[in-house]
């Protein structure tokens, strides 16, 4: 990257009008493709029964079908939340989808409203992660649950044509205060948390793991000796690209079983 460059893109982005103009141009992964959309909602599917159940899903961007499949199979209800407004409330509307804004930090919702969220490649966006898990497990439901399918890689990597398979994690060369400068108003802004951070921010905010899948750039394991901003991390970290977890709000014990 040229760094110069990034840091000037960052503050252009910083300004309100370009940046929702920005905002209607921006590619958000599923880009509202129905055959990835059906993909995302089985994903979800194998971890919980969806069936009557209030559902809340963060970071959509463009694509509302993955809750329209799930209003189709019998959820009760499905509301999106988003930092930037990529669909309109009437298109959402017309989908039955309760559609919201929030400022990245609170979501602006009650307590125990839902019963799960869900998340597809948008944690890794979070600018404030630690507030936005805290309040995931605010708005569970006890007993509810959790899906995230977090994208460990710099995103500026998969607009490359072709990809270069070992600037995968290119985002993780910068200080933090540099990487901030660089990308902290652009859709490309990742905030570098690794397998190991997330796993602990989960279990910080109260999260009981129930299960997790991971997938490793192969490309970066055989290149690590030669990747010397990897070798603070541990292995698990410096190669793990994705990370699929399933989180559930414990709820509380039955007071009855107890006497």
């Amino acid at each position: 990257m040229f760094v110069p460059l990034e840091i000037l893109q960052n503050l252009v982005m910083g300004i309100p009008p370009i940046a929702r103009l920005a905002a209607g141009y921006h590619c958000t992964g599923l880009n509202a493709d129905r055959v990835m959309a059906r993909q995302v909602f089985e994903l979800y599917c194998r971890f919980q029964p969806i069936a009557g159940k209030d559902i809340l899903e963060i970071g959509p961007g463009h694509t509302l079908e993955v809750l329209e499949e799930a209003l189709g199979s019998g959820a009760k209800s499905c509301t999106a939340v988003d930092v930037a407004e990529y669909v309109t409330g009437d298109h959402a509307a017309r989908k039955h989808v309760d559609y919201r804004l929030y400022d990245g930090k609170r979501l602006p919702f009650p307590s125990a409203q839902f019963d799960c969220i869900w998340s597809h490649t948008a944690f890794e966006h979070l600018r404030y992660p630690t507030v936005t898990v805290a309040e995931c497990f605010r708005l569970l439901r006890p007993g509810g649950g959790m899906v995230a399918h977090v994208d460990l890689g710099d995103h500026s990597f998969y607009r490359r044509q072709p990809p270069l398979p070992l600037k995968l994690f290119d985002c993780l060369r910068y200080p933090e205060w540099l990487w901030t400068l660089m990308k902290w108003n652009r859709s490309t802004y990742v905030n570098r948390l690794r397998k190991s951070d997330w796993k602990r921010l989960f279990a910080e905010a109260g999260f009981v793991l129930i299960a997790e899948a991971s997938s490793v750039s192969h490309e970066i394991e055989r290149a690590l000796p030669a990747l010397p901003y990897l070798h603070n991390y541990s292995h698990d970290d410096a190669v793990t690209a994705v990370l699929t977890v399933w989180l559930a709000k414990p709820a509380p014990p039955d007071v009855s079983t107890l006497r």
